[in-house]
């Protein structure tokens, strides 16, 4: 920058490095440079119609895996929570105890739908 000239022009000067070398983000867009603007605009031109990875990703996962996945980490919990305080016999007794009762609220929601299915049922063939 010439520091010779007109202090209005040394300003302009200035004011037109500041705009062609800008790297501070701008007000309408928080944290965000030039640089990273100009990148992120070349990127998005060349990948907007690319879906091929998307769709890999959603054939590629496996549910089932997914949810034995998340059951172990349940379970890993449960025992690590407990350890100290219950043995593999009392684990087993939990567990046995907890599938029971899942089914005995399984066994009442059945009895629930059947019930209402019935009333529909007899209501729909005109008997009370």
């Amino acid at each position: 920058m010439d520091t010779t000239k007109e202090p209005t022009d040394s300003v302009q000067s200035w004011q037109d490095w500041y705009r062609k070398h800008r790297l501070v983000a701008q007000t309408d867009k928080p944290l965000e440079t030039k640089d990273l603007r100009e990148k992120l605009k070349h990127s998005l031109s060349s990948n907007m119609d690319d879906t091929t990875n998307a769709v890999e990703t959603l054939t590629d996962t496996d549910p089932k895996a997914m949810w034995i996945e998340k059951a172990r980490e349940h379970f890993a919990d449960t025992l690590a929570e407990y350890q100290y305080e219950l043995n593999g016999k009392d684990f087993y007794k939990a567990f046995y105890q907890a599938a029971v009762e899942a089914m005995g609220y399984s066994e009442k929601e059945y009895q629930r739908t059947k019930e209402l299915v019935d009333i529909l049922r007899y209501r729909h063939l005109g008997q009370d």
